[in-house]
């Protein structure tokens, strides 16, 4: 069994046994693609359908894992594990692939004058290589070999062709003549002798031309799903098989699908039956995968979320006629865990962290690769070091050994993998975007100060990086999927997701952001950005004052109006962001869009969070934190405004999760709430508004 069964994968599951359970009679099959941002476990994933196929024949590939091969290399590699021996059942054999595979790899001189010399010969070769199967079966165990062979993708046995081997381990246990007629049979297409086509393969195998490679990939592949299909012909089953390819993305990762799914289409245009092979496969990268055209969407690929996922839903989407082939795919994108997952997560690792769950999915937002080195580097802190709740307010700062990457292999270069001393959130940023260039992590790093990733586009501040990095920066996030759809700001934002409860304050004739960072990504790069030099060319005051005044240049609609003054915050500005919203609150024509207003701006993120307190300090109390950074920043508006100072300064700092201690209410609640019934004694302050807004960040039995 495997060691870890993954959190938030349920609905990955239902799709996966509704599509692996066959029905009455034969069904077309998607190519589902599970999509996910890195660390977002879809190894992990991966591994454990492959454990709950095990009962039933299944093949597990990883195209990053091995040097490429062509499509036909993986047909037998995934022949060789679906081909393994399970009990009580029948095994499923490869005849024609054997036999094509045999012709095209043995080194076999095939003269076609003579035919009776060349069945002779191939018929001899099949009887040699059954031979020599059965040989190292005896001497060294066929269960052995083959899971050695099915985990590695790699076989190392000497005086053998890799790929004779495999053929030599997927040959049926029927005799060399049975075998012969049934892949001779599959192979005569032609009203030739039956020999000529693959004396006519023999020659194709030994081509270079693109069109002779392609044509052997695509007999051979043909073969595969022909001996497949003819198994479950013969010896029927409740499962469909199950192929399980890992990164498709990776180099000719994407040839061995493309084939399958050009073979589909034809087999379907001859009228023949549906074969039973279930393809789930994995990737990083969106603009890898075909399908359906989604506009907003990453790469513009319509993508499901595993809430929507189904065998219905994708057969709904099947356009009739289809125009293209894409409709085969069915991309299924990987979410974020929630916060219940997180704890489950927490208490696998420890009972001792479970109190810091709230804690780490708002830092995290559930990405698991994340949240399982938040766990690790709590555990290091609470558990080993005896720290309290104070010192994981600075867990950013902490340098764990970090835990390998659960989705990737592990090289010379991850933090993980040989334990370099690094804090978490340089960890973090190294693994989360190793897959982009040098220059396009930092003008990433630029990026982050803006709220919404165009806004950095639009506002110049990437003019000092050359045109490449430029054009390619959001392509390439996007594709990624590191660009997700705007998080609403609310009193719930403060505890996570907003709920999105005050969108209607929304301007209606300005558009939506296309996308912002992800929050857990653009908290380890605002980290970053912290670490410039700050008046640099590349620093936070430098990004913040150019996006300020971008912002201030613009026409005036809502958007920039309140993005500007973000920005301002962001520079420390509370002087002007009170006075902003100290004019607000009696010329707005609702508590509604005064609160809107209000959570726009104070959404802005902190140069630095709260400082740290040496150990045996008292740390101060929540509303002395409020009132010490109001009084440093705005002493005048403190005077003039307490309250509504106080409740600015308090919902910035609660606005970022570096500030928040490891309890399961945020601890700046009762000061936010306190400030809320202060403003709302008030003469002309909306104060039913402002009480039920109050009423939000008050305890609840």
């Amino acid at each position: 069994m495997p060691t870890e069964r993954p959190q938030g994968v349920k609905d990955i599951v239902r799709l996966f046994n509704e599509c692996r359970t066959r029905g009455q009679g034969d069904r077309e099959l998607p190519v589902i693609t599970l999509l996910g941002r890195r660390g977002s476990g879809k190894t992990t994933t991966l591994r454990w359908l492959g454990y709950l196929a095990s009962n039933r024949p299944n093949a597990f590939y990883d195209f990053a894992s091995a040097v490429p091969k062509r499509p036909h290399e993986v047909a037998a590699r995934l022949a060789l594990g679906l081909s393994y021996r399970l009990p009580r059942q029948p095994a499923v054999h490869f005849p024609r692939l054997a036999l094509g595979l045999l012709v095209v790899r043995a080194g076999l001189t095939i003269d076609s004058a003579d035919a009776r010399r060349v069945r002779a010969e191939l018929k001899q070769a099949l009887r040699q290589a059954k031979e020599n199967t059965e040989a190292y079966e005896r001497t060294n165990g066929v269960i052995e070999g083959v899971a050695l062979l099915q985990d590695l993708n790699v076989v190392q046995l000497p005086g053998l062709n890799l790929v004779l081997k495999l053929v030599q381990f997927g040959l049926p246990r029927l005799p060399v003549s049975v075998m012969w007629r049934t892949g001779l049979t599959w192979y005569a297409d032609s009203p030739n002798r039956p020999v000529d086509a693959l004396m006519k393969l023999n020659e194709l195998a030994g081509s270079e031309a693109a069109a002779d490679v392609e044509e052997v990939d695509r007999l051979l592949c043909g073969a595969f799903l022909e001996d497949l299909r003819d198994h479950y012909a013969r010896h029927p089953r409740d499962k469909e098989c199950v192929v399980l390819l890992d990164n498709i993305d990776a180099p000719q990762g994407r040839k061995f699908l493309d084939l399958l799914v050009r073979i589909r289409e034809v087999n379907a245009s001859s009228d023949r039956a549906n074969d039973p092979l279930l393809v789930v496969a994995t990737a990083a990268n969106a603009r890898s995968v075909p399908g359906p055209y989604a506009r907003d969407f990453p790469a513009e690929l319509r993508i499901r979320t595993p809430e929507q996922a189904s065998y219905t839903d994708w057969q709904d989407s099947i356009p009739r006629p289809a125009s293209t082939t894409k409709w085969h795919w069915y991309p299924v994108q990987l979410r974020d865990l929630t916060e219940p997952e997180v704890a489950t997560l927490a208490e696998q690792a420890a009972s001792t962290v479970v109190r810091a769950t709230p804690l780490i999915h708002r830092l995290s937002y559930g990405h698991p690769w994340s949240a399982r080195v938040l766990l690790d580097a709590t555990y290091a802190i609470v558990v080993e070091r005896s720290g309290g709740a104070a010192e994981l307010r600075h867990i950013l700062d902490h340098a764990p050994p970090l835990p390998g990457p659960p989705d990737a292999p592990t090289d010379s270069e991850d933090p993980a993998a040989v334990g370099e001393p690094m804090t978490l959130d340089e960890a973090a940023r190294q693994y989360l975007l190793r897959d982009l260039s040098e220059g396009q992590r930092a003008a990433l790093v630029v990026c982050s100060a803006a709220r919404a990733f165009e806004s950095a586009v639009d506002a110049g501040i990437l003019e000092e990086y050359d045109q490449l990095t430029k054009d390619t920066l959001r392509r390439d996030i996007d594709a990624r999927l590191w660009l997700i759809p705007p998080v609403p700001e609310d009193a719930n934002t403060r505890g996570g997701q907003g709920s999105g409860y005050l969108e209607h304050c929304r301007d209606p004739e300005e558009n939506k952001p296309t996308g912002v960072l992800h929050p857990w990504l653009r908290l380890v790069l605002l980290q970053a950005l912290a670490q410039h030099e700050p008046d640099g060319s590349t620093g936070w005051v430098a990004a913040h004052t150019a996006l300020r005044d971008w912002h201030r240049r613009e026409q005036q609609t809502q958007h920039h109006r309140l993005d500007a003054l973000y920005h301002s915050l962001a520079l420390n500005d509370l002087n002007q962001v009170v006075a902003h919203l100290a004019g607000q609150f009696t010329e707005l024509p609702g508590t509604d869009q005064w609160l809107y207003e209000l959570y726009a701006i104070t959404a802005a993120p902190m140069l630095l969070p709260v400082a740290p307190r040496q150990r045996g300090e008292r740390d101060p109390s929540p509303s002395d934190r409020v009132r010490e950074l109001a009084a440093r920043l705005a002493p005048g508006a403190l005077e003039e405004h307490w309250a509504l100072t106080m409740l600015v300064t308090a919902l910035w700092l609660a606005a970022d999760p570096r500030n928040r201690v490891a309890n399961s209410t945020p601890e700046l609640n009762s000061t936010i709430a306190a400030m809320f019934h202060t403003l709302a004694a008030l003469p002309h302050s909306g104060a039913a508004g402002l009480l039920r807004e109050a009423e939000r960040y008050e305890p609840r039995p």
